[in-house]
């Protein structure tokens, strides 16, 4: 007890167990509203711009730490329509579970990559494409793509006990984008890495009007 470093050591580590057992418990609970149809996707604006930055920056770090090269192709990415209407809680949930699974089956010293794309835009909704790469894991075990997507379906035999996790992000991922009414399409190759490819249809909303500055006080002549 008189050790401070061990004593804020373990307690990082309590942190990081604790934050791992809520996730676990959230990914069971998510599953089983979605497959009750309980889960009730909300009508928002959101502005993709300030949700790929709140994206980054949760999963920048993790990233960094296993030594990964991000990659988000902005010259590369089309974003006509900024503004959006959809569940942001959900979308968000979609593409940390991708993400998530890019860095946990990346190697060390891998990449990253997104690239964003509009498709098509009529009656006021605008189709999005995110196609998001990883290089992979050198050795690792194809995992057979239509698995991907079943609940606890792990890239290996030993995977839960590697990787720490339900094998249910995947099939999360899935049954969201079903929701959305978009598709996911996922391709991998063993020691090249995975492909993910999402594609969502939205509702444009307008951009939210700027607030007017404040005009200044009028002089007073006492």
């Amino acid at each position: 007890f008189d050790d401070q470093a061990l004593l804020l050591a373990n307690h990082q580590k309590m942190k990081v167990s604790a934050d791992h057992l809520l996730s676990l418990i959230n990914d069971v609970l998510q599953m089983s509203k979605l497959e009750d149809g309980n889960t009730v996707l909300t009508h928002e604006v959101i502005s993709l711009v300030d949700l790929t930055r709140d994206i980054v920056t949760i999963v920048i770090d993790r990233s960094t730490e296993r030594g990964l090269i991000w990659d988000y192709e902005k010259g590369k990415s089309n974003i006509p329509y900024p503004y959006i209407y959809g569940s942001p809680v959900h979308l968000r949930q979609i593409f940390l579970n991708i993400y998530g699974n890019c860095i946990k089956y990346n190697r060390p010293g891998g990449r990253i990559t997104t690239i964003v794309d509009t498709l098509e835009e009529h009656d006021n909704i605008c189709t999005y494409r995110w196609t998001i790469s990883d290089t992979g894991l050198r050795r690792q075990r194809q995992m057979c793509i239509r698995d991907s997507f079943e609940p606890f379906a792990q890239e290996k035999n030993d995977a839960r006990s590697v990787y720490q996790g339900t094998g249910l992000g995947m099939s999360i991922v899935k049954s969201l984008v079903d929701k959305m009414g978009g598709t996911i399409e996922v391709s991998s190759q063993v020691g090249v890495g995975s492909t993910f490819v999402i594609t969502i249809p939205f509702e444009i909303a307008p951009a939210p009007e700027e607030k007017a500055a404040p005009a200044p006080a009028a002089a007073v002549s006492y």
